[in-house]
This record gives structure tokens, sequence and C-alpha cells, in this order.
């Protein structure tokens, strides 16, 4: 109830009292247990009024008050909440994007050198296989040369070291 309402109800019940009182002259016992009455009426109602108000201020102020504590709470613990989480999605990302960054060149740096070192190989390989090749096919053709030729040769002398010439057939020609 609010306090000017029971202040308006009040003032009545006085002058009504207090018209009594002086229109008898003399206040009699009847008259102050009136008095009595309404002034513990008047008590009662301004006790109820600030009850009511002061209780009303503050159950608000203290609404306010927990209201503002626990929003502070709650954001600081969903603050660290996002940002333990962010940190966790970001640091996952970032591993996640150096990891292929870094496989990517790795794998690029292996397949130049694995490139380089296989042509190398390769290279030196091919050399001493078409030098080996080349050196057997030229000993060969030289062998079979100095053959032909020896033979030519060693025929064509001993022809000349017989005496009376000989009806022989002459040697194949290559």
């Amino acid at each position: 109830m609010d306090i000017k309402k029971v202040i308006a109800d009040l003032i009545p019940r006085f002058r009504k009292l207090t018209e009594q009182t002086s229109s008898s002259g003399l206040a009699s016992a009847g008259a102050v247990a009136d008095v009595n009455a309404a002034r513990e009426a008047g008590r009662e109602a301004g006790y109820e009024a600030g009850h009511a108000e002061g209780y009303g201020a503050g159950r608000e102020a203290g609404h306010e008050a927990g209201h503002a504590e626990g929003y502070e709470a709650g954001r600081k613990v969903g603050h660290e909440a996002g940002h333990a989480e962010g940190y966790e999605a970001g640091r996952e990302v970032g591993h996640e994007a150096g990891y292929a960054k870094g496989y990517k060149a790795g794998r690029e740096a292996g397949h130049e050198a694995g490139h380089a070192e296989g042509y190398e190989a390769g290279r030196k390989l091919g050399h001493e296989a078409g030098h080996a090749e080349g050196y057997e096919a030229g000993r060969e053709a030289g062998h079979e040369a100095g053959y032909e030729k020896g033979y030519g040769e060693g025929y064509r002398i001993g022809l000349e070291a017989k005496t009376p010439p000989q009806s022989e057939a002459p040697p194949p020609e290559p």
C-alpha cells in the first residue's frame, strides 16, 4: 500500500475523532479509547505501508544487484569458455594449414631432389652402359678387322714364299 493512501485514509478518521472530542468539551474515557484505537490503526497502517514500500524497494534493489552480479559472472565464464574454444579451433586450423603447407613444400622439395638425383644416377648409368657397349663393339670390330687383315696378309706372305706358283683359290673376300 502506498504511504500517501494510508495518510489520506487516516486524515478523515482523525477529523472524525477530534470533532467528537472537541464538541463534547472534555475528553471522555470513550473518546480517549477512540484516539488510542485510531493511533494504533494509523501506526499499523503506516507500518504496513512502510513495510510494503521498503520490501518492494529492497526487492528491486536486490534484483538489480543480483542481476548485475550474475550477468558479470556469466559474461566472464562465457568469455573464458568462448576464448578457450576459439583458441582450440584456431590452433587446429593453424595446425592443419601449417601441416598442409609443410607437406606440399616437402613433397615439392623431395620431388626436385629425387628428380635431380635420379637424373644424375640415370646419366651415370647410361654413360657407363654406353661406354661398355661401345667399348665392346669397338673391340669386336677391331678384332674382326685385325683378324681379316692379319689373315689376308699372312695368306699373301705365304703365297709369296712358295717358290712355284700353285693354283690355289684366293681367300674369300669379306
